[in-house]
């Protein structure tokens, strides 16, 4: 699996005022901090998932946007429901605990994601936050 983040917002509404938002990207992109999600703003990350890939359950506190560039995808759920979904397909994930798994025994996935900061969900009483354990656990993600 390969990432590579193609921009950041620290703020919503973004600042496009005299490029504050072009600064403020680099200072995220200079600073090596960055998680999954940039709070209070938004990341725009291409990932690439190689052939036959084990899906890393995780959640993230954010409403996410995902478009199948290249290949096909296998969206997992924790409640087992699978979908595939092939180039052009979009899903959004709403905090949902979910992985991702290329089902091709020899092509590669590329994938478009958007997360946008979200306020803590709440289902019945609990507040359920990011849960990125499988992801840092397989050396997949570093802590921020």
């Amino acid at each position: 699996m390969a990432f590579t983040v193609a921009y950041t917002t620290s703020e919503f509404p973004a600042d496009l005022n005299g490029d504050a938002d072009l600064k403020a990207h680099e200072r995220v992109a200079a600073s090596g901090t960055l998680g999954l999600v940039k709070k209070g703003g938004t990341v725009v990350r291409e990932v690439d998932f190689a052939p036959k890939s084990a899906p890393l359950m995780h959640r993230t506190q954010s409403l996410d946007y995902g478009v199948v560039l290249e290949g096909e995808i296998e969206m997992i759920l924790d409640s087992g429901e699978t979908r595939v979904l092939k180039r052009g397909d979009v899903a959004v994930q709403r905090a949902t605990m979910h992985g991702w798994r290329n089902p091709q025994e020899k092509e590669w996935t590329r994938m478009l994601f958007v997360l946008q900061d979200c306020k803590p969900l709440v289902v019945g009483g609990q507040e359920l936050g990011e849960d990125l354990t499988q992801a840092k656990g397989d050396g997949v993600l570093n802590s921020s």
